[in-house]
């Protein structure tokens, strides 16, 4: 408000009122500080009638409390945004503004005092001059009595926004006080060892649109509860050395993420100073590089009156036929011009018990998000060809069996619902096999009308009482998926028992058996001897890579693999499967196409720039690898940063998996090798292993299958004797232990060359570790 203005005050006023969720995400009553601030003019006012009262210069704080009272009584909004506009609103209209002489406006401030379960409270500031309140007022009346012409020049000809901020520094704020934080802060040796408690409080400066107040959804972009997760997130993890370099971050978070164009932070530290409350940090920071997100508009019916691209989430799943292929073809047909539909992400795949209808056979589902041109009807009309085209009949039982089915699930924002669909999907929130696979790409998604993160949705599933949990949803991989037969293809389990692959090194100078299978019909007996000894799946290389290992060209490592694929398929059929060992496109795809089942780059698709493309092309598992360099240059570059070998996998996968994804490959085919061996040292590599379920605890890498190939190598002949070590076939026990090692880790997959004694280790170990 200008502060050309005297001003009428009316301070923490406490209510009670129906407004969005409380810190436990339920709708009910709760508890708000509304401040309310009227531009006036005391001067005026006491030159007109001295000690009365003129209502042309000022108004009564006393009716403004009365009037606030009986309004927050009786009505119920679902954002803290409508609802202060909305008391904007009413006090110009209701209160004496209106007839007030002055341009200043009304400033209100809504405080929900315990909003969120680690912060003091949540607010929203908006300031509205009198020009803006003529135009609220005009959206309001035109809303409950139909546009008139003496109106028409007061309503704003933009359309609706899915958003209620245009992203613009504005006179409005979301407030975020006392967010309560723990982490290791600090330069002294002795703040490096405990967490210590800090206090966040945001202010983000912005612009709210009026026009919001006929939307009144749940903001996707300004949502105080995903901001403030997102925050305290990434403050737990983080170990900084000062308040300095946190809180640019968390400012760059701010900008980067949430788009926010000015933010103001203060992180107060406690336990810093013994004779003070507190020491404290803050800064006030504007966006400058994050660049412009899209606007959102509302549909106006089912048409899209923007003519941008629109982000779709898709639940599909199958319990007919090749369920696996039946999914795919689902994707890739929908997906089949990206100029129209791209795809953007795909979750893992589940195995599912059938439900409303239980005497049938079990589904995969799973879920996946595209960018579209298509209006939702269209999109819903080319789904339902995709479906016909995979056999569906339409006229059988609802919710029977069915080879192919695919919902919308969100759209943007929006909320539609016609006679042949509904937007966001009506049972979403029931549906374990829709949320689980959300979670896997959007778990901070709002469900637009639910007031709740698709992770919390899931969560309250499954702690709701009498919640059947009996039966889980199993994450699998499909393999076979390259055969055209109809019959169902194999799914592996992840979560109830260790694979073992054995390796079959068709090279002469493997460090360990170079030069004993590069004759193929000894290749094919070794392999169907280690087949025998209970290998789940046999992985062919023909390109060694031992530290120093030389580079053959691509025609040797092809003439190498290929005809040991083409021949150990035909001696085992289809029930054994067969991995390619190798980081060249061409013979990964020449050796699926002889009969391989998946890809085993050590590079993580690195070396050969076609490698993603075959991948995603192929549509087949794959495994990548972290490692540094070539195999001559590898054992050199062993230098980590503060030794923290764990969090360099962490990041390389990471970006290895992004790098995957935005090429098409579905996140179910993804399966990842810590690399131990590969450009690390001895106590490196036992590091990894002491700290393998780290990669896949949380974040990014969350719930990818792990292989692990600790196999015979160097670093376990640390605990040899000195006359056992140089012999690597003297390693089957020492192998034995990293493998029950990896186990219990939680690898899901074991890389050994001894596999009559490995199965014996690592089936006890599941004894041991998975149940």
């Amino acid at each position: 408000m200008d502060a050309g203005y005297d001003r009428i005050i009316l301070q923490n006023l406490r209510v009670d009122c129906l407004v969005g969720v409380d810190a436990w995400e339920r709708p009910k009553h709760q508890p708000l500080i509304i401040s309310v601030i009227v531009a006036s003019d005391v001067k005026g006012s006491v030159s007109s009638v001295g000690d009365g009262l003129s209502s042309q210069h000022t108004v009564s704080y006393g009716d403004i409390q009365t009037r606030i009272r009986e309004f927050a009584a009786v009505h119920s909004y679902r954002t803290l945004e409508a609802l202060a506009m909305a008391i904007a609103h009413h006090c110009f209209t209701q209160c004496g503004v209106r007839s007030l002489n002055n341009e200043g406006g009304v400033s209100v401030y809504i405080e929900k005092p315990k909003a969120l379960l680690h912060a003091q409270s949540v607010g929203i500031e908006i300031t509205r001059t009198r020009q803006e309140l003529e135009e609220l007022d005009a959206l309001l009346t035109a809303k409950d009595n139909g546009p008139s012409q003496s109106l028409a020049s007061k309503i704003p000809k933009s359309p609706l926004p899915l958003e209620p901020y245009d992203l613009q520094i504005g006179a409005d704020k979301i407030i975020i006080r006392q967010l309560a934080c723990s982490t290791i802060i600090g330069i002294n040796p002795w703040e490096r060892v405990q967490k210590q408690r800090l206090f966040i409080d945001i202010t983000v400066h912005l612009h709210l649109v009026s026009s919001f107040i006929l939307v009144d959804k749940i903001p996707n972009v300004f949502n105080f509860r995903t901001m403030v997760k997102a925050i305290a997130e990434y403050v737990e993890s983080t170990s900084f050395k000062t308040l300095e370099m946190l809180i640019e971050n968390i400012a760059g978070i701010l900008g980067r993420e949430f788009h926010a164009p000015k933010v103001w932070v203060r992180i107060s530290k406690p336990s810093a100073v013994i004779y003070a409350d507190t020491a404290a940090v803050e800064i006030t920071r504007t966006r400058d590089s994050a660049g412009p997100i899209r606007k959102k508009v509302r549909l106006d019916g089912d048409g899209v009156s923007d003519g941008d691209l629109h982000t779709v989430f898709i639940g599909i799943g199958s319990n007919l036929g090749n369920r696996a292929k039946n999914i795919s073809f689902g994707i890739q047909e929908l997906c089949k011009d990206s100029s129209v539909n791209r795809l953007l992400d795909t979750s893992f795949l589940y195995e599912t018990k059938p439900m409303y209808v239980t005497e049938q056979p079990n589904f995969l589902n799973a879920a996946f998000k595209i960018e579209t041109k298509l209006t939702p009807s269209a999109l819903l009309t080319h789904i339902k060809d995709i479906e016909a085209a995979a056999g569906r009949n339409f006229g059988e039982i609802r919710n029977g069996p069915r080879p192919l089915d695919m919902d919308i699930l969100f759209y943007d924002s929006l909320e539609l619902k016609t006679p042949t669909l509904e937007i966001p999907h009506k049972l979403i929130h029931e549906r374990e096999f829709v949320l689980r696979p959300l979670c896997d790409i959007a778990p901070t998604f709002p469900h637009p009308t639910r007031f709740r993160t698709c992770s919390h949705l899931l969560g309250i599933l499954l702690n709701t009482e009498g919640y059947d949990t009996s039966m889980p949803m199993l994450q699998v991989t499909p393999f076979h998926t390259r055969l055209t037969s109809s019959k169902d293809s194999p799914v592996w389990t992840w979560s109830t028992r260790t694979r073992v692959m054995g390796i079959l090194n068709v090279t002469p100078d493997s460090f360990s058996d170079g030069g004993e299978f590069t004759d193929l019909e000894r290749a094919v007996a070794a392999a169907k001897a280690m087949i025998s000894a209970g290998a789940h799946v046999i992985d062919i290389g023909g390109q060694s890579t031992r530290p120093g290992a030389e580079m053959v060209t691509e025609e040797v490592e092809c003439a190498r693999v290929v005809p040991v694929v083409e021949a150990l398929r035909r001696e085992i059929g289809e029930g054994v499967l067969i991995s390619v060992d190798t980081f060249r496109a061409a013979v990964a795809k020449k050796a699926i196409l002889a009969g391989a089942d998946f890809i085993n780059d050590v590079t993580g698709a690195a070396f050969d720039p076609n490698m993603v493309t075959v991948m995603a092309e192929l549509n087949v598992p794959v495994c990548i690898m972290h490692m540094r360099g070539d195999p001559k240059t590898m054992q050199s570059l062993t230098t980590y940063e503060n030794n923290d070998v764990t969090s360099e996998v962490r990041t390389v996968l990471t970006a290895h998996v992004s790098k995957l994804i935005h090429a098409g490959v579905y996140r179910w085919n993804i399966i990842l090798d810590p690399g131990i061996g590969f450009a690390k040292t001895g106590d490196q590599n036992f590091k990894l292993l002491r700290e393998l379920h780290a990669i896949t605890a949380k974040g990014a890498l969350a719930r990818f299958p792990l292989l692990v190939g600790p196999s015979r190598k160097g670093f376990l002949k640390a605990g040899l004797d000195e006359k056992r070590q140089a012999d690597p076939k003297e390693r089957v026990w020492a192998t034995a232990a990293a493998c029950c090692a990896a186990v219990m880790g939680g690898a899901g997959i074991l890389r050994v060359h001894d596999v009559k004694e490995m199965v014996d280790v690592i089936a006890t170990s599941d004894i041991l570790y998975r149940r």
